[in-house]
């Protein structure tokens, strides 16, 4: 079944290489679209889908990676992309800082503080003028959208990669064991806290990752659209639909997705919020383990743990 997870990954990326020379702009449009939530969708699996612990906040480090990285640029004139690096290191931090403290609670509390973290984030943000405040930031046009499509391809195979490195390293079973029994790895003398805030850090960076590139995309951005709480919404519908912990689940999830949604908005504007609706029901009553992790289970995989996540709680 791995090969299988392999093959699958290896033919989405030889099709998204050469889907630039066959399509026109709209299509590479929805291509990058997709990309950029099969990356977050990634680096939400590594904390929601690997190490168990469902946020429902990670759109924090997405929205940092944009705002920070638009003010560090437009405010202190500095080069889009050391802005963009710095912003990413530091929504890292702000990551593994913060899962130190939050990483300690568990199941539904942990989830509502992550939701809580991402509101208060916002309201922070919308409240210095430095990070544009209420107004927004606006950016300078740069590159065509065939490079924003090249650039969030590639951060999308990086958390591919990063995915499958972890999944297959000692760190990876580490993750795992603390699925499984919490409890039962902090025994044997894992630092599950360290373990875990190292997790949080890594979906920060991939996430905050995606934000720098899309503030610069767009050339406009403002707290509300780039902290918007749906796209959390999306990264975990998509990785519970392709298979959370899977390598190649996410990116399965934001296929499917992005592709409904916009057949859907072929039919009507707000059709696309039918789709989630639905696309919800479907892996509440039909596939709480994901497409790729059904198949998986079904083939022997691991038992779930106590603390891995499933819609049905």
């Amino acid at each position: 079944m791995k090969n299988r997870h392999l093959v699958f990954t290896g033919l989405v990326l030889l099709i998204a290489l050469l889907l630039p020379l066959l399509t026109n702009d709209y299509i590479i449009q929805v291509g990058t679209e997709i990309a950029m939530y099969a990356a977050l969708a990634a680096g939400w699996n590594l904390i929601g889908g690997i190490t168990g612990y469902p946020s429902f906040g990670n759109v924090t480090f997405f929205g940092l990676g944009a705002i920070l990285a638009g003010a560090f640029s437009v405010n202190w004139h500095w080069q889009y992309g050391l802005a963009g690096i710095v912003a990413v290191l530091i929504a890292g931090a702000f990551g593994f800082l913060l899962g130190l403290p939050i990483l300690r609670l568990k199941g539904h509390y942990f989830s509502i503080a992550t939701l809580a973290l991402a509101q208060a984030t916002l309201a922070v943000v919308t409240n210095v003028q430095f990070l544009g405040g209420g107004r927004g930031t606006s950016l300078p046009l740069i590159g065509s959208p065939l490079i924003f499509y090249y650039i969030m391809f590639g951060i999308a195979a990086l958390s591919a990669l990063v995915t499958y490195l972890i999944v297959h390293s000692q760190y990876g079973n580490t993750l795992l064991a603390i699925k499984s029994d919490e409890q039962a790895a902090q025994s044997v003398g894992i630092n599950t806290v360290l373990a875990k805030s190292t997790a949080f850090a890594l979906s920060a960076l991939l996430g905050a990752m995606v934000g720098v590139v899309y503030a610069i995309w767009q050339s406009y951005i403002d707290p509300p659209t780039v902290f918007e709480p749906g796209i959390t919404v999306l990264m975990l519908v998509m990785t519970l639909i392709g298979g959370a912990g899977t390598v190649a689940g996410p990116i399965l999830g934001a296929v499917i997705i992005g592709l409904l949604t916009q057949l859907a908005m072929a039919f009507s504007q707000n059709a696309s919020s039918l789709i989630l609706g639905l696309g919800i029901i479907v892996v509440v009553l039909f596939l709480p383990q994901g497409i790729l992790g059904r198949q998986r289970s079904g083939k022997g995989g691991k038992r779930k743990g106590k603390h891995s996540f499933s819609l049905r709680g």
